[in-house]
């Protein structure tokens, strides 16, 4: 990176690995499940035996896996592409990270299915409500600049918070700054609140 002793490729693949969280867990979650409760899916579960509870558990293990699979995935393409292998001593931020990120995102995704009106119109809503936080947090382009008083609202927000307690992982900083993880935490159990509130099954 200009001005510094870090390499590129070890903000820019943790930055992946974040792009690829909230993909899976925001976007295609909250589409997945608007699609279900479209076609009306989501009604007949409740109609059958299988506790409805258990099939949202499922629903949402399997997002969760299908999100640690992708970032694992990243990070060995990563490190065999880039040579960009993660500190020892930053693997329990990156695991911390990805839990919250996997929470916070997912919860996100709920909350997205209900708000979304028709199925067609939950991947445009996720992705207009992403990818410019997206590109203003540097997850593309780490040099990225926008004025001051944008940052620090970006900060303020997830997606940049999930990128930069990953990057802590990566680059030789001790721990990751203590306002990331509390925006993060911060976001995730707001984030758990909205989907309890908003989620519905028809």
């Amino acid at each position: 990176m200009p001005g510094t002793h870090v390499k590129a490729q070890m903000i820019f693949v943790p930055s992946i690995l974040a792009f690829g969280v909230i993909v899976a867990a925001y976007v295609n979650l909250g589409a997945k499940l608007a699609t279900l409760r479209h076609d009306g899916v989501l009604k007949r579960i409740r109609t059958t035996p299988l506790p409805a509870g258990a099939y949202l558990s499922g629903v949402l293990g399997s997002t969760a896996a299908t999100t640690l699979a992708i970032t694992g995935c990243t990070a060995v393409i990563g490190w065999l592409a880039f040579g960009a292998v993660p500190r020892a001593a930053g693997l329990a931020e990156i695991a911390g990270g990805l839990a919250l990120g996997v929470i916070c995102f997912g919860s996100l995704g709920l909350a997205l299915s209900s708000v979304a009106r028709s199925a067609e119109s939950a991947s445009p809503l996720a992705n207009a409500s992403y990818l410019p936080v997206a590109i203003m947090s540097g997850i593309f382009d780490p040099t990225f600049s926008v004025p001051r008083w944008l940052s620090v609202a970006v900060g303020l927000l997830p997606v940049r918070a999930l990128a930069q307690i990953l990057q802590q992982g990566y680059t030789p900083v001790e721990h990751a700054p203590p306002s990331d993880l509390l925006v993060l935490a911060g976001w995730a159990a707001g984030a758990c609140g909205l989907a309890v509130w908003r989620f519905r099954w028809q």
